[in-house]
């Protein structure tokens, strides 16, 4: 079964009304093509899982629209997945679109090899996947066992395949269990992996196909699980830390502006990142870091702009024949004089 909690998310419900005795059919997008086949995109034109043709040959894309399609097509077959309850049904949309909108967007950060969440680090998205599954704690149900209370709702077949992912992966970049998961989410997740049938068969399913992501090194490369930065502390930990002074001309909580104490230029200072995230030097950047150096390039020039320069040169050096002398990448802002080319 392909990696996609979002194709699982169908697959609960089809599970529970019992439409997988051949009233709906399951295949890999790999039977037609694959998902970037020409054939695969006249259905789904992202290109991206899951996709319901129906008898008609109509072409219904995304979860949630799937998702809701079944349920208003097959009402006649329970559970209904609608609570009854005003507060239950209300509360299962919003967990549903809670879902939707802040967590399934940024779930790549924990096993996409090239970010695809924004221009936040990986190590700031993964933060927030576990703040925002924090505000989930506080939307679900007291009294339980489902999220939204005594009756299974979309919002548990909704949140329960990418709850998967999260105990999976969570924990390779240094999560414990109950970091992510409050009470509440807890006894939920216990109560579906021990007493329900289809979300076991769901858990299983998904859990088969992420152990062979695991078997292949998926993440073996990703900075903050298989790959750490394990280079030795600087100087710079230091002047961040705040256990040595320096004159600090600004601060934010991804970078560090301070003037270097042996200037090559009448105004002379540095950019550093405080989180080096194997920054160790520029060459070492990947996609991971765009987000990161582009907002060290913007506080360089707003700095240099507060400091009055007219101009002023940027330079990075890198490796011991470029000049780098402390390994923690930092970008060399100098002005107050007129510059000449090349440098030397």
């Amino acid at each position: 079964m392909p990696v996609s909690n979002a194709g699982a998310r169908c697959r609960y419900i089809i599970y529970e009304k019992g439409l997988d005795d051949g009233t709906i059919q399951i295949e890999a997008p790999s039977a037609i093509g694959g998902l970037k086949s020409k054939e695969y995109l006249e259905i789904h034109p992202m290109g991206k899982m899951p996709a319901l043709v129906t008898e008609t040959g109509e072409a219904i894309p995304e979860s949630d629209t799937i998702a809701r399609w079944l349920l208003y097509t097959y009402a006649d077959r329970s559970p209904s997945f609608v609570p009854a309850d005003v507060k239950e049904h209300t509360l299962a949309g919003i967990l549903t679109r809670w879902h939707d909108c802040y967590l399934q967007p940024i779930q790549g950060a924990l096993y996409k090899a090239a970010p695809n969440w924004g221009l936040a680090s990986r190590a700031e998205t993964v933060r927030e996947i576990v703040r925002q599954l924090g505000v989930v704690e506080g939307l679900v149900s007291e009294s339980g066992p489902y999220l939204t209370g005594a009756e299974l709702s979309l919002a548990d077949a909704t949140v329960f395949p990418t709850c998967i992912f999260f105990a999976f992966m969570l924990p390779k970049f240094g999560y414990e269990t109950d970091a992510f998961f409050g009470p509440k989410l807890k006894r939920w997740w216990e109560h579906m992996t021990t007493s329900e049938a289809v979300a076991m068969r769901i858990h299983a399913e998904v859990l088969g196909a992420l152990d062979g992501w695991e078997a292949a090194g998926r993440w073996d490369t990703i900075l903050g699980a298989g790959l750490r930065d394990d280079a030795p502390a600087t100087i710079f930990d230091k002047i961040i830390a705040k256990e040595i002074p320096a004159d600090v001309l600004y601060e934010d909580d991804k970078c560090l502006a301070f003037r270097d104490i042996n200037p090559a230029a009448p105004t002379h200072f540095l950019v550093i990142p405080k989180q080096r995230e194997g920054l160790t030097q520029l060459r070492n950047a990947t996609e991971d870091h765009v987000g990161l150096l582009g907002h060290l390039m913007l506080v360089a020039g707003r700095v240099a702009t507060e400091q009055n320069l007219e101009g002023f040169r940027v330079v990075v050096n890198d490796g011991a024949q470029g000049g780098q002398e402390v390994f923690h990448l930092h970008l060399h802002v100098l002005g107050g004089r007129q510059m000449s080319w090349p440098p030397g």
